[in-house]
């Protein structure tokens, strides 16, 4: 697969459109990022803040960094668009081995407004990362984050092959290996 630092590919599912953040995706994802409901499902393991941004001067600087990031080959952070309302809801950030990094397992954060926190939205995103990320990352293993809050992302996570472990130096970690 193609180096995803070089061009960024776009992803399809049944509701969502995943490709690489813009700013012009500033004041559909401040609705995210300043959803109460959806804020303590975060993972900011790791990162510099927490996410909960309620301007949108600040959601800007933040796409910024995001972009920053990209052109440094450091981690994806890919726009989530509802492709019934062409509104980013939320979005997927993943980094392995392909980039700066060089994991073997690759981090993946799913931030999205409340109101797509079910399993049947988030079956659709953690499925098509499943299906694609292992190569285009060259990861072995993907860990993502579920608070015990998270019933309904746990409950995605447990049915598309995700199991809970440890990884990242954090709790509360689901993994799925990659299939030979």
């Amino acid at each position: 697969m193609k180096n995803p630092y070089d061009e960024c590919p776009v992803f399809e599912t049944d509701s969502f459109l995943l490709r690489l953040v813009s700013e012009s995706d500033s004041e559909d994802l401040l609705k995210c990022y300043s959803d109460g409901k959806a804020q303590p499902l975060f993972n900011t393991d790791r990162c510099s803040g927490d996410f909960c941004m309620y301007r949108i001067e600040d959601m800007v600087q933040c796409i910024k960094a995001w972009l920053f990031a990209y052109s440094e080959q450091e981690f994806i952070r890919f726009a989530i668009v509802d492709r019934s309302l062409s509104k980013a809801v939320g979005t997927v950030e993943m980094f392995g081995y392909v980039g700066t990094y060089k994991v073997t397992t690759g981090i993946l954060r799913v931030d999205i407004l409340s109101g797509y926190e079910n399993a049947r939205y988030l079956a659709e995103l953690f499925n098509v990362c499943g299906e694609n990320f292992f190569d285009l990352f060259g990861v072995d293993a993907i860990a993502t984050k579920a608070m015990p809050q998270a019933v309904e992302r746990r409950k995605a996570l447990a049915e598309t092959g995700f199991h809970e472990g440890s990884a990242y130096e954090g709790e509360h970690y689901f993994l799925r290996t990659k299939k030979n």
